[in-house]
């Protein structure tokens, strides 16, 4: 698998999804096991998996994944908890501002978690260059009202492929190879392409006239047609790109 070096395999099945990749011109190796259960963990990062709890549950997969596992010396077991979105990231007097996972966690399916928290700081500095020091209370609420929905969808992306995944007719699908595309990982060019610094830059003057003329600190207020052209409407209308 790593012979070529650097790498990423999926597999796919009622469920639960398998994800191996090799970094470091294959000298790294890693790989996680998403699944459904019904066990009560404590939510942590650093809760000692086993081995044989993870052949138990890929039992009958592809022999490359039990040997994959087979190798492993060790696992974590960590639960992947949906979180809902939280109605506001910003105190009441806007002095203080959640960005990354801390104000939007991602489904690991969305493979956004990283990028979004890197535009949510992109989108913070380009708001308080913009404000000035007088008015860092107005980037705040300004840095909001930019990213919310689009965060909002992105956080979607990752349920959809995970529904996708999981709850496709995987039968049907390995009898119509050409079909096998569906599951394959999809990201729009909206997601993508985006330009955090020159959307920010773009907004933020319409934005702030809406801040100053008593526009609520409710980020559905924003008019999507100003804030959030870059969100498809409706988003499976938008072309897909493939991720291989």
């Amino acid at each position: 698998m790593v012979e070529s070096g650097d790498t990423f395999n999926a597999w796919v099945g009622p469920d639960k999804h398998f994800l191996a990749t090799s970094v470091k011109d294959g000298r790294d190796f890693s790989w996680v096991c998403t699944h459904k259960d019904d066990a009560d963990i404590k939510e942590s990062w650093e809760t000692p998996g086993k081995i044989e709890d993870a052949l138990k549950i890929l039992q009958g997969w592809d022999p490359v994944v039990l040997a994959i596992v087979r190798a492993t010396p060790a696992c974590v077991d960590w639960k992947v908890v949906y979180r809902d979105p939280l109605p506001t990231w910003i105190s009441p007097k806007a002095r203080i501002a959640l960005i990354g996972d801390a104000a939007h966690p991602f489904l690991p399916t969305a493979t956004q978690g990283a990028s979004q928290a890197m535009e949510d700081g992109c989108t913070l500095a380009i708001c308080f260059e913009l404000a000035g020091k007088e008015r860092i209370p107005e980037a705040v609420r300004a840095y909001q009202k930019i990213r919310y929905d689009r965060v909002r969808a992105a956080q979607k992306t990752g349920e959809d492929t995970r529904n996708n995944w999981h709850k496709s007719d995987h039968d049907r699908l390995a009898s119509k190879p050409m079909d096998m595309k569906k599951l394959s990982l999809h990201k729009e060019a909206w997601l993508l392409a985006h330009d955090a610094e020159a959307h920010a830059y773009q907004v933020y003057p319409e934005i702030v006239k809406g801040l100053r003329g008593g526009m609520t600190n409710d980020p559905a207020s924003v008019p999507k047609e100003t804030v959030v052209d870059w969100v498809p409407m409706p988003m499976a209308d938008t072309t897909a790109m493939e991720v291989t």
